[in-house]
């Protein structure tokens, strides 16, 4: 409601200052950049136990973005509006019903973003309900409708080469969720009237509610090398460093080698779950404390690149929440996570404390209209035992008149006692997409 208010009472009002200040309001309406994107989805969960029942979901979901022309030297203001409907297909049973891609609803419709925003000089400020691309706080754009974040954000780039950000995030809005809330991936699906589905749902309704994050960051790219570090203060949850180095060597025979190194540390004793007694793994402890560490090697060779990926995940002392796992509370349960072993289904986020390695494929051709993936993954876990994902994936994005339309299949296999039944768990997506 206040963000409709706001739209239907200062919209006049900016686009009026900007005629006056900049020209017509014709010529501010014709600079006011208007996209989106068409999307219809289906998910299949199809498991060997015999006791949990497959479920599958379908959606049509539409995401109209409108951007106006920069006023006031720099000013300009953006919104977004997300639709997602199941069209009735959903099962009656409800165990049946794949609920990660748009919950139990039959429809979904949100003011995804609603933002001010300033541009000029190397500098960008953002305030109001957007779309973040930070490591451990994004979109997680796995689904029909993306995760959104009330917040304030800024960015400096003194040097083409060099970027600094800073971060305040007030509150959140789940991949299923049609407005925002004062929580997170760990807290139960319907808490406060939220319906984020998908995310780990740890925390106990009981649980007080989230303050948000205040985070940090730096970028460094040049020629072919490119680095990032940052730090989170999930507030309630922890307090979170990450560091990530990429190098592409020069190629040599038309191979690029490249190399890549991460480092993630976290810690915090005053914590949410500590608070409402909530366990992982079913392992005492209280204080968030672990690391993570990982290394990725792989080339490059026209369009084929070959890559090998290893983390690993682990308690710097005792007492560590869950024996050592990495809280992250904007990607838990989603996979979306900056580590290089996560695959499709889950990562170490999910799984705990262990090693990870990952080998991945992919191959680019017709001119790039298709790609092909194909990745294996190794877990092995403390509290999970070994857990193997196998995934495929197929994407056609034609060119000419089709441009914008893309069909995409990914298919993954998980085997590994996490499953229900320690049986094989297949999880396939098909989505079909159309940016404008």
């Amino acid at each position: 409601m206040r963000r409709a208010l706001f739209a239907y009472l200062f919209t006049p009002v900016l686009a009026t200052t900007a005629a006056a200040a900049d020209g017509t309001l014709t010529q501010f309406l014709s600079a006011t950049k208007v996209d989106g994107e068409a999307r219809a989805y289906f998910f299949t969960r199809s498991y060997s136990s015999g006791t949990t029942a497959d479920a599958d979901a379908f959606s049509l979901a539409a995401l109209l973005n409108v951007r106006s022309a920069e006023f006031a030297h720099g000013f300009s203001i953006g919104a977004s509006f997300f639709t997602a409907h199941a069209l009735g297909t959903q099962d009656l049973d409800a165990r049946r019903v794949d609920v990660t891609l748009m919950g139990h609803v039959n429809s979904i419709n949100a003011l995804g973003q609603a933002y001010l925003q300033y541009r000029a000089s190397g500098v960008l400020v953002r305030i109001g309900d957007q779309l973040l691309d930070t490591p451990w706080a994004g979109r997680s754009d796995a689904r029909v409708l993306p995760a959104g974040y009330e917040a304030a954000y800024a960015e400096w780039a003194p040097l083409t080469s060099v970027k600094f950000s800073v971060l305040r995030i007030l509150e959140y809005k789940g991949r299923t969720a049609g407005d925002y809330f004062r929580d997170n991936n760990y807290y139960p699906p319907t808490y406060e009237g939220d319906s984020n589905y998908g995310g780990t749902s740890n925390l106990p309704m009981r649980a007080s509610s989230a303050s948000g994050a205040v985070a940090g960051g730096v970028t460094y790219t040049t020629g072919g090398l490119k680095g990032t570090a940052w730090f989170y203060d999930f507030y309630q949850f922890g307090r979170l460093a990450y560091v990530d180095g990429q190098l592409t060597l020069p190629s040599l025979g038309g191979v690029a080698p490249f190399i890549g190194v991460q480092a993630v540390q976290e810690w915090g004793s005053q914590n949410m779950f500590a608070r409402t007694g909530t366990r992982f793994f079913g392992q005492p402890g209280s204080a968030v404390d672990s690391r993570a560490y990982g290394a990725i090697v792989g080339t490059k060779q026209g369009g084929v690149t070959v890559s090998f990926a290893y983390d690993k995940l682990e308690s710097r002392g005792g007492g560590a929440l869950g024996g050592g796992v990495l809280i992250s509370p904007y990607t838990a349960g989603y996979a979306t996570d900056p580590l290089y072993t996560t695959s499709m289904i889950r990562g170490l986020v999910e799984l705990g404390p262990g090693s990870a390695w990952r080998a991945k494929a992919s191959w680019s051709t017709l001119g790039s209209q298709l790609e092909l993936v194909a990745a294996f993954a190794r877990y092995n876990t403390e509290f999970n035992g070994g857990d193997t994902q196998t995934y495929f994936e197929a994407k056609y994005s034609p060119h000419g008149f089709l441009k914008g339309l893309s069909l995409r299949d990914r298919l993954e296999v998980g085997k590994g006692r996490v499953n229900p039944g320690a049986q094989a768990f297949v999880y396939n997506r098909v989505q079909l997409a159309y940016a404008f």
